[in-house]
């Protein structure tokens, strides 16, 4: 399954970096059917990004799991060090549990029109 959108990781360490940004250690694992056990397929550093999403990770302890929405990778190139450089960025995740605070999203606009009232005595 490894580092993608709805998959489930485990948290192995919370690390505040801003307001903005909460650095995770995290591990994703899948089931191997033939032999039953559990192989690893991710194991790193990610970089939860956005206001919400990085408060509410950092609320998450050791041990919780969580489960992937909008994520990102990039990469980076460091001519002077000559080395490469990937970054895994989470922009939203939910508990595994379901439960939580989820990270709120934006409410639309409506169109500005009032709705008239049944009982108003106004006359337009």
């Amino acid at each position: 399954m490894g580092f993608r959108t709805g998959a489930y990781c485990k948290v192995w360490k919370v690390d505040p970096v801003s307001d903005t940004a909460t650095k995770l250690r995290v591990s994703i694992s899948r089931k191997n059917k033939k032999t039953d056990a559990y192989e690893q397929e991710f194991s790193g550093f990610i970089s939860v990004v956005g206001s919400a999403a990085a408060a509410k990770a950092a609320k998450l302890k050791d041990g919780d799991r969580i489960k992937l929405g909008d994520v990102d990778v990039t990469t980076f190139y460091s001519k002077e060090k000559e080395r490469e450089y990937t970054t895994f960025k989470v922009f939203s995740f939910e508990t595994a549990d379901g439960k939580g605070d989820p990270v709120p999203q934006k409410k639309a606009v409506d169109d500005g029109e009032i709705e008239p009232d049944e009982d108003s005595d106004l006359p337009f």
